[in-house]
């Protein structure tokens, strides 16, 4: 499977490739390119109005939302990661991206393992969850 895999869905993902917000250590799923800001929050409203300013600043770069996963998961295995986080399926995980994208909370998420999760399996989920996103996109059209 390509690492980069273009989706209907104009949100962009991206793989933490280690568990620092080094914005160095991600890896893009999606064909976005451009350059990114990595952003850290502990929920959905705070990191909304974190982009809307990084927006109104004017620069031209996409705002990407770390999320720790857990999927499928156990909540209590995540602990306190300082940014918003997820525990639950596939579809679960799919959804929410969806809703951060369709309010405007980021312009991309970058999925960030709260559990032992090797590499290889948080890619993995990373295309399934692109996957979803664009079958939602196609039923939708």
């Amino acid at each position: 499977m390509p690492d980069s895999v273009a989706s209907l869905a104009e949100v962009r993902l991206f793989v933490a490739d280690q568990t620092g917000s080094d914005p160095g250590d991600l890896s893009e799923l999606t064909a976005g390119g451009g350059p990114v800001v990595r952003l850290t929050a502990p929920d959905l409203q705070r990191a909304k109005r974190r982009t809307d300013r990084i927006h109104a600043d004017g620069a031209d770069v996409a705002v990407i939302l770390d999320v720790a996963v857990a999927v499928p998961g156990d909540f209590r295995s995540i602990g306190d990661t300082g940014t918003v986080h997820y525990a639950g399926t596939v579809a679960g995980l799919t959804g929410l991206i969806a809703d951060i994208d369709s309010a405007g909370v980021a312009d991309g998420v970058t999925l960030v393992p709260s559990t032992a999760l090797e590499p290889e399996q948080l890619r993995r989920l990373g295309h399934d969850v692109l996957r979803l996103l664009t079958d939602r996109d196609q039923k939708s059209a």
